[in-house]
């Protein structure tokens, strides 16, 4: 598929796991931007993803994020997040975001990242490395679930105002 690279740029910055995401991201900027420019290449961008399939579209955006390099230095926050993902080489969690508004949610205590073991898992699909942002309802029910052999805990953090306060920091994920 032939990108410009202005379309190249929109999906360096995407934060999208699926083609639906991916393409509700470029909608919100074909609908929110003030640069014409910038308006037609995600309205562009979104016809040539439309055809494709989930994971069609989303090899396209892992190759771009693992190999397009930006012209210039970032300027955007979106660039500069994307180029720091880019040079540390961590893999994308599907699940709840970083900066996720569950996050900020005061009754949300616990942040785990986690691999799905099995087809049965109450969320992801078996192979995916998730994070989640829990209630304590939500982390019993999931440490349930962990004794039933479909999830395996691979970090876990406690929230408290938003803040991380990791149990162990030498884990790697």
């Amino acid at each position: 598929m032939e990108l410009n690279e202005i379309e190249k740029r929109l999906l360096f910055q995407v934060e999208g796991d699926y083609q639906s995401k991916v393409l509700n991201e470029l909608y919100m900027t074909a609908r929110y931007t003030k640069n014409p420019e910038q308006r037609k290449a995600a309205e562009n961008l979104m016809a040539k993803l439309r055809v494709l399939t989930d994971a069609e579209c989303m090899d396209i955006v892992r190759d771009i994020q693992k190999n397009y390099r930006l012209p210039y230095p970032p300027r955007t926050i979106g660039e500069k997040i994307a180029e720091a993902r880019q040079q540390s080489g961590a893999e994308k969690l599907k699940g709840h975001d970083i900066m996720a508004l569950e996050r900020f949610d005061p009754e949300v205590r616990h942040m785990i990242v986690f691999d799905v073991l099995s087809y049965d898992s109450p969320v992801g699909d078996r192979g995916d490395k998730m994070r989640l942002f829990l209630t304590d309802a939500g982390y019993q029910k999931f440490l349930d679930s962990q004794e039933r052999g479909e999830v395996k805990l691979k970090n876990h953090a406690k929230v408290s105002g938003g803040h991380l306060h990791y149990d162990r920091r030498d884990r790697t994920l």
